[in-house]
Formats: structure tokens, C-alpha cells, sequence
């Protein structure tokens, strides 16, 4: 078994290969973070992450050293099309290289991006859902139904080919929902998890689990509903980079807009996210907006977000609204 104290030291000798495989064999400083290393000078930048759940990315945009006149190189042990569009989003000079046993090739190109539709099957079933006091989300072939940012129904297909409508928060609570109560009325069980969020998911609502998860989205949530909050006419949801939705897990989400004739780009996110503004490039190669802004509580607006920040495309304004959760959970 590996020693993980020795991880760090393994990791940065990997990535000192990898510069020789690449020809860039100089003189550096480096850098280690969970999982991952960072070799830089005043001219190049090479960073590796031995986890995908761990983007060197991030870890990249907030070193102070970086310019936009440093070639930059990122290594991932396997196709990585989220990174590989993110970086589209930057004025940088970035490659992305892919492990090959014990050579790096070129990371394959994330084919232009192109909304996948739900089927007929399932566009039948939405009609159910429109009716009720939820928010109809067509995301990567799937329809959600949301309430304050919170999923409280999904249309998935069956083995026979045909559709149905899952009731609960997160697969775990749809899956009890299908077993114990898939004899009730559909409309019944989706107000009674409604009601549920309605009781613990406010600004007066006492500790508990509902209110502090997917704050991102709730956030979101607030200027869907009122996109007057920051000055929109209109703003719709649009789907995530992540084709898998995991309807527990809080990471940024986006929105498109129009202000004076013009599209805006929205991305939220709560807490310290480092992966706001990766998210942020990749939503930028998707959609090509005409501004983009960044919707955060005014005390998540830390200086290596807005350090990120500075080498989108985009240049982006930060927003902040009144926080729609309790007060005493804020900072918790």
C-alpha cells in the first residue's frame, strides 16, 4: 500500500517527467495541492492532477504568478471534455495534454456543443409537472422539476422503453418515494415535498439539512424568479457543463438573461467556490454572450475568485443579493 505521505513527493517527480516528455525541462518552482503539483518560471506554467474530482485548473487561475503572456500546460490522466471545454473560456495560452502510458498526446478537441433533446416519452409526462408550483428544467436529455433550487421530481425511462415520474429530493429520497407511496396521487406527493421545502427552506427556517444544501442553486432560484433583482428583463436557466446531475451536491449553476437588447451570461455560486470561474469559461464557449456576471453573497467574493477572474474572455461584473437562507447558517 502507498504511503499517502509520500504522494506529494511521487506526484511532483510525475509532473518533473512529464516535463521532460514535453521538452520544457528548465528551471522551475513548484507547488503541490491535494492531489496534484505545479511546475512554474516567469515564462511556462505545468500543473497535474493525478483526480479528476480535483481540476488543477482552479489551482492554476489563482496563482498570483500567472500572466496571460505564460504558456500554460495542463496533463490529465484521461479525457477530460468538461476541462477541455472550460479552457475555451480564458484568454490564455493553455494546452491540454492526455497520459499515454508513459508518453502525453494531444487531448482530443470537446465536439462543438449541442443541447440534447428529451424524448416524445418523456415530453408527455412534463405536462403533469407545469402545472404545479415548480420550475421545468430540460438538462442533458432529462426533465427536472425544481423548487427553490431544490429537485422534487425527474422523468426517467423504464427498462420497457417507457417514462415515469420520480417524486422526492435526490435519487435515495425518490427511489423510498417509488417503494412506499407509488399508489398515491403524483400531484399529492409532489405538493407534499413542496410544502416540506416551503416549511424548512425560507429565512426564518430553523437548522436543518434542506437549508443548507444547493444554495447555489437556490440563489439562482431567487433571480429566476425575480430577474429584476439584477436589473434582467428575463432570465431561463441553462444546462450545466456535468452531464450527471447529482441533485445533492452544490456547485455552481447558470442562467442566460437579456438587459437593453443585450445577453447575459450568469453564473451563482456560495461559499468559496474555486470552481465558479472554470465553470464560467466553459458556459462562455457554450453560449458566446455579451456580458457576463457573477452572482455571489458579497462575503463569498474572495480575492483568488476575483484573481480568477481576471483572465476570462469576458471581463465579469459581481452581484450580490439578500441571502434567502437563515442569517445564523450563513457562515457555517
Amino acid at each position: 500500500m502507498r504511503d499517502s505521505s509520500q504522494l506529494p513527493t511521487l506526484i511532483l517527480a510525475k509532473l518533473k517527467s512529464f516535463a521532460v516528455e514535453l521538452d520544457k525541462d528548465d528551471d522551475y518552482e513548484d507547488r503541490v495541492f491535494p492531489s496534484g503539483a505545479i511546475l512554474f518560471n516567469s515564462s511556462r506554467l505545468i500543473a497535474y492532477s493525478l483526480s479528476d474530482e480535483v481540476s488543477a485548473l482552479p489551482v492554476v487561475l489563482a496563482q498570483k504568478e500567472l500572466t496571460s503572456e505564460m504558456e500554460i500546460h495542463l496533463i490529465v490522466d484521461q479525457e477530460n471534455p468538461v476541462l477541455s471545454a472550460q479552457i475555451r473560456g480564458f484568454d490564455l495560452d493553455i494546452s491540454l495534454w492526455l497520459v499515454e502510458g508513459k508518453k502525453l498526446v494531444e487531448h482530443p478537441e470537446t465536439p462543438t456543443y449541442r443541447k440534447k433533446t428529451a424524448p416524445e416519452g418523456a415530453r408527455d409526462l412534463v405536462k403533469k409537472l407545469t402545472s404545479l408550483e415548480c420550475c421545468i428544467l430540460e438538462e442533458h436529455g432529462t426533465f427536472r422539476a425544481e423548487f427553490r433550487g431544490v429537485e422534487v421530481a425527474r422523468i426517467t425511462e423504464e427498462e420497457n422503453g417507457h417514462f415515469k415520474i420520480n417524486v422526492g429530493i435526490g435519487d435515495y429520497d425518490q427511489n423510498a418515494h417509488n417503494l412506499l407511496f407509488h399508489q398515491e396521487n403524483l400531484d399529492d406527493r409532489i405538493k407534499e415535498v413542496i410544502s416540506m421545502i416551503k416549511k424548512l427552506r425560507h429565512k426564518e427556517s430553523p437548522p436543518h439539512p434542506l437549508n443548507r444544501i444547493l444554495r447555489s442553486r437556490w440563489l439562482m432560484s431567487e433571480v429566476i424568479s425575480n430577474p429584476e433583482l439584477i436589473g434582467m428583463e428575463e432570465l431561463n436557466f441553462v444546462e450545466s457543463l456535468l452531464p450527471e446531475y447529482d441533485a445533492l451536491r452544490n456547485e455552481p449553476c447558470a442562467a442566460i438573461g437579456v438587459r437593453d437588447n443585450a445577453v447575459i451570461l450568469v453564473l451563482s455560486a456560495t461559499g468559496v467556490d474555486l470552481d465558479l470561474v472554470p465553470h464560467s469559461g466553459g458556459q462562455l464557449g457554450r453560449h458566446n454572450p455579451d456580458e457576463l456576471l457573477l452572482l455571489m453573497p458579497e462575503q463569498d467574493q474572495h480575492p483568488v475568485i476575483l484573481r480568477q477572474s481576471r483572465h476570462l474572455r469576458t471581463a465579469p461584473s459581481f452581484r450580490s443579493i439578500p441571502t434567502p437562507w437563515p442569517e445564523f447558517l450563513q457562515n457555517k
